[in-house]
């Protein structure tokens, strides 16, 4: 048997992403859709609901991903955690089998094709596009540089994906800790909503609100600074490690909504909508500051000083998308 989806490169490509991002936006653009708006029109930054994982595809939401992910869009997202290997390759095949292509978690230090290859222990994510029985192998696309697309022996991807549960100080942030053979499910449960004025203003509006509830947004950081200082005295660069981890969805998605509008704003003819991308830019590269900063540790006033900046810049910005909801059509 062979189950196989032609799966090509992404057309776009943002280096603010993780794997996480650019890997669901493969599955969803093979399946017809824009994956930048898919990706893009909602905007969040919430409190996790579980441990800080360090893995690359860490997301706030964990298991409750699509509750946050892929808003304003009939996607269901949900992870598998099979419980050993043959479980795991049957997942796989039944999902190929159903023109589902999973995205399944490996270690980078047993893929050939990634740089860290017998080098360093890190948790990544690539998109399983068919496997060949007779010949035992995958199908295996992973967009995140340097691109790969090719076949993987069936028996190199186990090894990876079954060695994900490790502590190894190779990598200070994604290491990887979660359980093995885990994998993500996409789905779409319906057709992707026409991009037009009112969908726009709607999808705007909720982010928006989003942003100003107290529990989340630019308050919930601004809290997660003011406890940094003591979270750091008690456990010391794990806090600091954490902030980096955290902030990469939250910059990513940003980077994602300000492409988002962009290409709205042109596609609508609104260059008020164009403008406030620029501003929703500034938020998304003001996270590099703050997330590198933490990433050397040590220096938490400068941590937070940065983190005051990206406050600035992120208060601006929901003045002018308010402003964008007073003044548009």
């Amino acid at each position: 048997m062979t189950t196989t989806a032609a799966v090509s490169f992404l057309p776009w490509y943002d280096d603010l992403c993780s794997c996480l991002q650019v890997d669901v936006g493969l599955v969803l653009e093979h399946a017809g859709w824009d994956p930048v708006q898919a990706l893009g029109s909602g905007w969040r930054f919430t409190a996790p609901t579980g441990p800080v994982e360090s893995v690359e595809y860490f997301h706030p939401a964990g298991d409750r991903l699509g509750d946050h992910f892929c808003l304003n869009h009939p996607v269901t997202l949900r992870w598998h955690s099979p419980t050993d290997g043959e479980r795991a390759h049957r997942d796989l095949v039944a999902a190929l089998d159903e023109d589902v292509c999973p995205v399944v978690a490996v270690n980078n230090y047993h893929l050939p094709f990634r740089p860290a290859y017998h080098d360093v222990h890190a948790a990544h994510l690539v998109v399983v596009t068919g496997y060949d029985e007779r010949a035992g192998t995958y199908r295996v696309v992973d967009p995140m540089p340097p691109a790969f697309r090719g076949e993987l022996d069936r028996a190199v991807l186990a090894e990876a994906r079954s060695s994900i549960s490790l502590h190894d100080d190779s990598d200070p942030f994604f290491a990887g800790d979660p359980p093995a053979w885990r994998w993500l499910e996409v789905r779409r449960d319906g057709p992707q909503p026409e991009l037009d004025p009112a969908w726009l203003r709607e999808v705007v509006r909720d982010n928006v609100a989003a942003m100003r509830d107290p529990a989340q947004g630019p308050a919930l950081l601004a809290r997660v600074l003011e406890e940094l200082p003591d979270r750091v005295r008690r456990d010391g660069d794990r806090a600091l490690r954490e902030l980096y981890v955290l902030g990469w969805p939250a910059q990513a998605e940003a980077s994602l909504h300000s492409t988002f509008l962009t290409r709205a704003g042109l596609r609508l003819d609104r260059p008020d909508v164009v403008e406030a991308a620029r501003w929703v830019d500034l938020v998304a590269h003001g996270w590099t500051g703050l997330r590198v900063s933490a990433a050397h540790g040590g220096d938490v006033a400068r941590v937070t000083d940065l983190g005051g900046r990206l406050l600035g810049h992120w208060e601006q910005c929901l003045r002018r998308l308010e402003t964008l909801l007073r003044g548009g059509s």
